[in-house]
């Protein structure tokens, strides 16, 4: 199956910020205007991770939303990552506030990776 680039409709939100988190030590929010700067901070060229040292839990595809108008934005999406830090239990939510078709091939091969790393932590289940 392939992810497509629609709003997500999950059960429940997760938050965009970091709780515990203040100051100029943010390991708080994570922003990057384009996936390209995303890729380029955080992934590998084949786009792989570290997924035990940077698991993503969670990803929601959201519309954009215009503040003044106070509504989505139709047909423009924005990606949210949402990552624990396992070794050193940080919650790192990443916006990523651009994502358009072009890059979905890449980002369902992504996420793929996490959610195969995440049902394999779950082998007692299996």
């Amino acid at each position: 199956m392939k992810i497509k680039l629609e709003k997500t409709n999950h059960r429940y939100y997760c938050n965009d910020s970091n709780y515990y988190v203040n100051g100029l030590d943010n390991f708080g929010l994570a922003e990057y205007d384009t996936w390209r700067e995303f890729k380029e901070a955080w992934l590998f060229d084949d786009l792989t991770i570290d997924h035990d040292y940077n698991h993503c839990f969670r990803f929601d595809i959201k519309e954009k939303y215009n503040h003044e108008t106070d509504s989505e934005i139709s047909g423009e999406y924005s990606l949210h990552l949402y990552f624990m830090l396992q070794r050193k239990g940080n919650f790192v939510p990443v916006r990523i506030n651009t994502i358009v078709e072009d890059e979905m091939n890449e980002v369902n091969i992504y996420l793929k990776q996490c959610w195969e790393y995440l049902r394999k932590q779950w082998v007692e289940f299996q």
